[in-house]
């Protein structure tokens, strides 16, 4: 029998149950706010890529996805250790990145209401 092919099966047998978990506790995220839902639903994204290029190829038209997809691209070349380097900075960026959606949509909606307080005075 070909080790090669078990192998492969077995490494796509656990990312889909990883694609399962990370929905799921994404899904639960978007509602219990004390869990970061929409970093799981990013790495669950990021590994149904890696399995199918059309997802890939998809995800890689938007601006932000593309960058998290192509800084990515090397992960299965890396050491355990790197790999853990790796996700924790990758959940630092995304940390980062949804900050800064949050500060920008509150300027902007800072912006709208100062404009309309102008408007009515």
């Amino acid at each position: 029998m070909n080790t090669s092919r078990i192998g492969s099966m077995a490494s796509k047998l656990i990312a889909i149950l990883l694609i399962v978990i990370c929905v799921a506790v994404g899904a639960v995220g978007l509602i219990v706010p004390i869990i970061p839902g929409l970093l799981f639903l990013a790495i669950a994204l990021m590994l149904i890529a890696s399995f199918f290029p059309s997802v890939d190829r998809r995800l890689r038209r938007n601006r932000t996805l593309r960058s998290f997809l192509e800084s990515a691209d090397g992960f299965g070349d890396l050491s355990i250790v790197k790999k853990i380097r790796y996700g924790g900075l990758l959940c630092l960026r995304a940390f980062v990145d949804a900050i800064a959606v949050l500060v920008c949509g509150v300027s902007k909606l800072l912006s709208c209401a100062a404009v309309k307080y102008q408007a009515y005075r």
